[in-house]
């Protein structure tokens, strides 16, 4: 069986993350001691279930083990476990910033060529990323793109204090 160069990257990293998650993503050292912290403490442990997760689903899509998933093709699982195990380990990598040590390094590295590698997979077996629509506007009020001109409803321009058809001076007259 064949394996292309994406399934090895993602399967071989998987192996590797899931090796370096026991050592110490944190470590001190002082006098001859050491001590330190593996990625399974904190939100760290997520993002190990999820290397898990990783490497158990691309070894079964490696033999051709068949689940469904109803509308979820196996790229776009493949996908979204990579892009989880990618958010989770930043967020471990950020959470465990003081003594960092060596494995967290390799670690990050190698979740990023995980999830890259099984995009690119993903993208090669004809999975459709999702796209924003050409119409939707900007986030500050829809108005795409064009701002405001002065000239819509909300403007004060063009009517006058003493103006009848403005509809502040109407309840006065009587």
């Amino acid at each position: 069986m064949k394996l292309s160069r994406d399934v090895q990257i993602v399967l071989g990293g998987a192996v590797l993350y899931v090796i370096l998650s026991f050592f110490d993503w944190q470590q001190v050292s002082y006098a001859g001691y050491s001590a330190g912290l593996n990625e399974w403490h904190g939100i760290g442990f997520l993002a190990a279930l999820l290397g898990i997760a990783v490497l158990v689903w691309e070894i079964g899509r490696a033999v051709d083990f068949k689940v469904s998933l109803g509308s979820i093709t196996p790229g776009m699982m493949s996908a979204g476990l990579a892009l989880l195990l990618l958010v989770f380990t930043v967020i471990a990598f950020l959470d465990k910033s003081t003594a960092r040590h060596w494995p967290a390094w390799i670690g990050l590295v190698l979740s990023i060529a995980i999830a890259v590698a099984a995009f690119r997979r993903a993208k090669a077996e004809g999975v459709q990323m999702p796209q924003m629509p050409k119409n939707v506007g900007s986030m500050g009020g829809g108005t795409g793109g064009q701002g405001s001109s002065g000239s819509g409803p909300s403007s004060s321009s063009g009517s006058s204090v003493g103006d009848s058809s403005s509809s502040t001076d109407s309840s006065t007259d009587a």
